[in-house]
């Protein structure tokens, strides 16, 4: 089979420019994912499409403005997700079986994250090596994430939740937790399928909820 010529090339006079700023995107966010934010340069990127450097600046001024844009479209999706996740969790408020929303939840999460792994594995990638701007722009996506759930958290009916809850922290918990369980799903995903990391994690939920002071 011939090797199929550059993106970039091929594509050059078929695409729109928004086509191709995705082109450029979703071979940085390859880039990001295989080598972290310095492996993820205007020349390795350019390397990747097959193009010419001063190629990318026709869509993108810059390198931060090109990595600001990868993280806002890479974060939107990830809020997405977390605004379907916390919408089934508050509904549990009127709900009589909170365990089973819980389950709910728990699966619209990790078949999210089975289905966009290529954005899951640039969320947990580290954001040193990336211009300020663009850990700025991360680390206020996490706060809005953050709230999100704290949101939901206080949505739950006693004991699971409430006013009384230490919403922060139990936030910050759900966070860690969510993401740990999304980095086994990414990294190793013939081993840890959503539905084995689910049952784990819905029968661990059903012992605290037994154990919980009323």
């Amino acid at each position: 089979m011939p090797a199929m010529p550059p993106v970039g090339r091929t594509e050059r006079t078929r695409a729109t420019p928004r086509q191709r700023r995705e082109q450029i995107l979703d071979a940085a966010l390859d880039l990001v994912v295989e080598q972290g934010f310095p492996g993820c340069t205007m020349q390795s990127i350019a390397r990747t499409l097959g193009v010419t450097r001063p190629a990318l600046y026709e869509y993108y001024r810059d390198h931060e403005q090109l990595l600001a844009d990868l993280c806002a479209r890479e974060h939107q999706k990830m809020v997405e997700l977390v605004v379907r996740c916390t919408t089934v969790t508050a509904a549990a408020a009127d709900h009589e079986d909170p365990a089973g929303l819980f389950a709910a939840f728990l699966r619209e999460y990790l078949d999210g994250v089975a289905a966009t792994p290529r954005t899951w594995h640039f969320m947990l990638t580290s954001p040193l090596g990336a211009p300020p701007q663009v850990r700025d722009d991360i680390d206020a996506l996490r706060r809005l994430v953050l709230e999100q759930v704290r949101f939901a958290v206080r949505s739950l009916p006693d004991p699971y939740g409430g006013a009384d809850l230490d919403s922060e922290m139990a936030a910050l918990s759900i966070i860690a937790g969510a993401e740990s369980a999304a980095r086994l799903i990414v990294e190793d995903p013939e081993r840890f399928p959503p539905e084995r990391v689910a049952a784990v994690i819905s029968a661990l939920a059903a012992h605290i909820a037994r154990a919980w002071p009323r």
